[in-house]
Parts: structure tokens; sequence; C-alpha cells
């Protein structure tokens, strides 16, 4: 295997990757515009707040998501 069929290989790899991560983040930023958009007048205060914990572990997730995504992009830009 040449150096050049190599990086096409590892480049097909990584935009397989780079799909997967961006599914799975489109996926959260569903759910966190599903908990966003629902009503939460009328919850009790310890709902409320286990909801904006979870919102919490949504939005760091999605952030390592995004970074992953960026990283994948410096090291092969055509991904």
């Amino acid at each position: 295997m040449t150096e050049k069929e190599k990086f096409a290989a590892m480049t097909d790899a990584a935009k397989q990757l780079n799909s997967m991560i961006q599914s799975r983040l489109n996926n959260r930023i569903e759910a966190l515009t599903a908990l966003a958009g629902s009503p939460v007048d009328n919850l009790p205060d310890d709902v409320k707040q286990m909801r904006e914990i979870e919102a919490c572990k949504i939005r760091a997730v999605m952030e390592e998501q995004k970074d992953l995504i960026a990283i994948i992009k410096m090291l092969f830009p055509d991904a």
C-alpha cells in the first residue's frame, strides 16, 4: 500500500468517524431542544433541578463532540 493509499484510507476513516460524531451531536441537540421546549412551570422544584442537571450534562458532551470534530477536521481537512 502506497503512502497516498494509506492517507486516503485514513481520510475515509476520519470521514466516517466525523459523520458518526456529528450524528450523535445532532441527537443531543434535539434532546436539549426538547428539554428547553417543554414547560416547567407546573413541575416540582426537584424535577426542575434534575432537568437542568441533565441539560448541563448534555451540553458538556456536546462541547466534547464539537472539539472532537474540530480535531478531526484539523488533522484531515478533507474529512
